[in-house]
């Protein structure tokens, strides 16, 4: 069985959609942010103690980009990643890279600045800074998308799902918007998916990715 460590709203919804589309059995252990250390075997999983984390048997995985990797080789019949020896799967690892790397990086300035700078002009530079990068990997986004439906060959696979959850993080800043038009339309066409529509919905998740009762984690309440 799969046991996937997550905290809702967090990057772990990028695993949790990607097993819900390979039609997974899974089970979720809910962590909760301020009490990592109580969640059996988390930290046994991931040392570092962050989500997602995974396990199945022997295996131990951390890192969204690695355990999506990994979701997309384990379930081949969901086709969530081009064949091996496909050129698709070039693409396929650039854009789970890339969303790891570049996108998913990217935010922690703009989300988390307290981690760059502690007084508040140095965070706003840095936020600052943050946002200009986001925005300059939102147009590299939607030069690609422009001439493709998919980021990795002719299936939504999870360099969508990954890339979906990036741009939907926008969606808790009022000014702040990723790419354009072709963005707009890979992140409706990604979010209508049945497994990530399931996913949103275990996780208490509304359609803009912001969490429908922001007090409760895992449907407990946040203390």
């Amino acid at each position: 069985m799969i046991t996937l460590f997550q905290i809702t709203g967090s990057s772990s919804f990028a695993a949790r959609a990607a097993l819900e589309c390979a039609g997974a059995e899974y089970e979720v252990v809910d962590v909760h942010p301020r009490r990592r250390d109580e969640a059996p075997g988390f930290a046994e999983t991931n040392p570092l103690q962050r989500v997602p984390a995974l396990r199945e048997g022997d295996v131990r995985l951390a890192e969204t980009g690695a355990i999506l990797l990994w979701i997309g080789d384990r379930f081949p019949e969901a086709r969530l990643a081009p064949p091996i020896g496909a050129n698709a799967r070039a693409d396929h690892y650039r854009w789970v890279t890339w969303c790891a790397n570049t996108l998913h990086v990217g935010w922690w300035p703009v989300m988390a600045s307290f981690y760059f700078a502690e007084d508040e002009a140095a965070r706003a530079a840095v936020e600052a800074r943050g946002r200009d990068n986001i925005l300059r990997a939102g147009k590299h986004l939607e030069s690609w998308l422009e001439h493709h439906e998919w980021l990795a060959g002719e299936h939504p696979g999870v360099s969508d799902i990954y890339a979906y959850m990036l741009v939907g993080w926008a969606n808790y800043y009022d000014d702040l918007t990723l790419g354009g038009p072709a963005v707009a339309a890979h992140h409706a066409r990604v979010g209508a998916l049945p497994g990530v529509v399931r996913a949103r919905e275990l996780d208490d998740l509304n359609a803009r990715l912001i969490r429908v009762h922001p007090e409760l984690r895992g449907g407990k309440p946040l203390d």
